[in-house]
């Protein structure tokens, strides 16, 4: 028992040491299950979803926050996803990164403001490229461009077949005060998105199939354990036998 025990103990060790270790960055990987819904703003990073605080970079004088919302239909096999912008000033476009290929029956069913819509484009946006469209877009960003009537709240939403993995937006209102008006989540401006932080990122449609996961280490140290009681089991089972 005390053999069984001391490897349980060590394994749970081991592993932890090499989880705290290993830092990777969470661009394009799947998100956890906890978090199909939360938020990104402007204020201080406290990341405690659904309702984390901070993770955007840019300029937008008073407040600004995108939301998301993210479920699965088991019915139709097809993801929903909702993505709610509000600010101070009103927001002209949007740009949701999505994985490049893609083809437009991937996404179905697109809403803005709750009616039936399209979004304006879709392409790489290049960084330092587009004038006054994208100013101080800090990376380039293959995505979808949402357009409206400018609105200090939009709603976009839509269907895919496409998982939710973690990536990057852009937002643009006009000017405040001669200064351009903008957000994005600060992955956006790190070179290659390298960030372990999932506050950095906000979650969007992959170009493949990446569902949503246990998050770690719960689900290695039930597997741990699991097997620990297992063996337990085993060995209080050959003990009876062999009495």
């Amino acid at each position: 028992m005390n053999k069984i025990l001391r490897s349980i103990f060590l394994s749970i060790f081991l592993f932890t040491l090499t989880t705290s270790t290993a830092v990777a960055s969470l661009y394009e990987k799947s998100i956890d299950l906890f978090d199909l819904q939360d938020q990104r703003t402007f204020n201080a990073e406290n990341y405690s979803a659904p309702n984390s605080d901070g993770g955007l970079t840019g300029y937008w004088p008073d407040s600004f926050s995108i939301n998301w919302n993210i479920s699965y239909d088991l019915g139709t096999q097809l993801w929903s996803y909702e993505y709610i912008l509000q600010g101070d000033k009103d927001i002209s476009h949007a740009i949701l990164e999505i994985t490049n290929p893609y083809t437009e029956n991937n996404i179905t069913n697109i809403q803005i403001n709750g009616s039936p819509d399209s979004y304006e484009s879709l392409g790489l946006w290049y960084s330092g490229q587009n004038g006054n469209s994208n100013p101080h877009l800090p990376a380039d960003i293959y995505g979808m461009k949402f357009e409206h009537d400018e609105n200090s709240l939009v709603t976009y939403s839509f269907d895919t077949i496409l998982d939710p993995v973690w990536g990057n937006f852009y937002a643009k209102s006009g000017k405040d005060d001669g200064k351009w008006v903008y957000a994005y989540n600060n992955a956006l401006g790190i070179d290659f998105f390298d960030s372990e932080n999932k506050l950095d990122f906000i979650a969007r449609p992959n170009g493949g199939t990446c569902p949503p996961v246990v998050p770690e280490p719960i689900s290695s140290i039930l597997f741990l354990t699991g097997g620990a009681a297992l063996a337990i089991t085993k060995k209080f089972r050959n003990t009876k036998n062999n009495t």
